[in-house]
Order: C-alpha cells, then sequence, then structure tokens
C-alpha cells in the first residue's frame, strides 16, 4: 500500500524545511510553505541556496502553528522569532522576480532584516507577498487559477522512497530525501512507476498538473553539513537525465478539495490514474 510518509514545509523560501505529522492542504501549497522569501536590499532580486548555501546553517523550528525560531549557531546569532501570520501593514512595496514571474512583496520586520543580513553579510530583506497578489502557474502545465506563492513554479512537490533508495545504491556517500526539498514523500511505489502518474488522491484531494522536477546543484548540498557531494550530479547526469535535464520527482497542483482540508503521514495513496503505465 502506498502511503505519505513524511511532510515537510519550507516557511522560508531556501532555508531548512520543517517535518510535519500532517499539514492543512490550499490552493497554494501546504499551509506557510514558502510564505516568505529573503531578497537582497540592493539589487531587489531573490536569495536563494544556488548563491548561498550558508542559507543551511540557519536551523527552522516551528514553536507553534504561528511562530517560527531562527537559529544560527555559525554566527553565534541570538535565535529570533518570526511570526507566520504578522498583520499587513502599510509600506513600500517592492517588485521581484521569482524566476519569470513579478511579484509585488513588503518586507516583514526591519529587526528581522537586520538579523538576517548579520547572517548572510549582505543587506537583505524577509519579505512576503502583498494581499490578494495572485501567481499563477505556468498555464502549459496547470489550470487557470492554480497558483503558487514563493515556490519555483508549483505550489507541491512530491519524491518517492524507492526512487531515493535506488538513488542510494549507487552511492558511496548516501544522501537523504532532505537534499532534493520535496513537501509530500510517497512510500512503498514501484522504481519510477511515478513517471506515469496523471493524477493521484490523498485524503480525499486529488493532485494533478504534474511536471517532472528539473534539478540543479543544490541537491548536491549536504543540509546538515553543508559539504557538496560530488557523486550525486555525475551519477544523476548519466541515469535521471530527460531532455538534458536531472530530473528527480514531481511538481503538482491540487486539483480538488477544500482549503484548509489536511494531510497526515500515513494516508493512503488512492485512486492512482495513469498515462503510459509502467
Amino acid at each position: 500500500m502506498k502511503t505519505v510518509s513524511k511532510i515537510i514545509i519550507y516557511p522560508i523560501k531556501s532555508l531548512s524545511g520543517v517535518s510535519l505529522p500532517y499539514a492543512k492542504v490550499t490552493s497554494t501549497g501546504f499551509k506557510n510553505d514558502r510564505k516568505f522569501m529573503l531578497m537582497s536590499y540592493v539589487e531587489k532580486k531573490m536569495i536563494t541556496l544556488r548563491e548561498f548555501p550558508s542559507l543551511y546553517s540557519i536551523k527552522v523550528s516551528m514553536v507553534n502553528e504561528d511562530l517560527l525560531q531562527l537559529e544560527n549557531e555559525k554566527k553565534n546569532q541570538t535565535p529570533i522569532l518570526i511570526h507566520l501570520n504578522p498583520p499587513y501593514q502599510k509600506s513600500t512595496i517592492y517588485k521581484v522576480n521569482v524566476w519569470d514571474d513579478v511579484i509585488d512583496v513588503q518586507s516583514v520586520d526591519k529587526m528581522i532584516d537586520d538579523w538576517f543580513s548579520e547572517a548572510l553579510g549582505i543587506r537583505c530583506m524577509l519579505v512576503r507577498m502583498i494581499p490578494d497578489f495572485f501567481r499563477q502557474v505556468d498555464l502549459k502545465y496547470a489550470n487557470e487559477g492554480q497558483g503558487v506563492l514563493f515556490a519555483d513554479g508549483f505550489p507541491y512537490l512530491i519524491c518517492t522512497e524507492t526512487n531515493l533508495a535506488f538513488l542510494n545504491s549507487h552511492l558511496d556517500k548516501k544522501v537523504s530525501m532532505l537534499n532534493f526539498r520535496p513537501n509530500i514523500i510517497i512510500e512503498n511505489s514501484e522504481l519510477n512507476e511515478e513517471k506515469s502518474w496523471k493524477s493521484i488522491e490523498i485524503n480525499n484531494h486529488i493532485f494533478d498538473s504534474f511536471k517532472p522536477c528539473a534539478r540543479c546543484q543544490v541537491i548536491s548540498i549536504e543540509p546538515e553539513t553543508m559539504i557538496v557531494n560530488e557523486q550525486i550530479l555525475p551519477f544523476m547526469s548519466k541515469n535521471y537525465l530527460e531532455n538534458k535535464k536531472i530530473i528527480f520527482g514531481l511538481n503538482a497542483c491540487l486539483k480538488t478539495g477544500n482549503d484548509n482540508d489536511i494531510i497526515h503521514v500515513g494516508d493512503e495513496i488512492k485512486n492512482i490514474k495513469q498515462t503510459n503505465p509502467i
């Protein structure tokens, strides 16, 4: 029986994730997933692990459903608390690109900006979308009205334990699923079975608009140590290549389901619709 083995959210884009026993489902991703993003103060560009792997040195934990705690032991900074649902205030609106999308954002709090600026060594801001801003998922894959917050392009990323086990069977130094930053991890599937999925159902929620997830060099960075695993990219470039891109996991959208319903670890994967089943 295929089931959900782990649920992970990443409240701040490119920072470490938080594993949860359950999460609330919304049309733009799990509640509080990629709700915030770091932006450079001068250039007004998004800040990601691609340029700043040191972001992994910041440890993220949830005090409760509405409060994050960040710690940066590497620089011996005082831990800082971030409210996940602070009230919006009138402040400067900035435009920032997340790949091909231009998004209207506001700074969350100057004290938080200063904390991150010290952590990264550059002036930066923690931002969130302005109220009622909508970012459409690429219409080549999704339907009108399927949106996303600060994730690269889709609200959900699904990976399988089976695919990770196959990868690790060919590596001297094993990697964890954290290298691939998924939201939903599924166990007990057949190897590469997900490539044929057209839609799946989890606790009465249907996920579709699947797009294979192309990978960059970030997957080679070990989240706990920030050491680069030199084996991953060479092996995957030979064995996980599709259309000249390394593929691992499925981007997905929520097709049906009411906002704020819940998915749990242990939920069964049902009603799998396939194209060209393996």
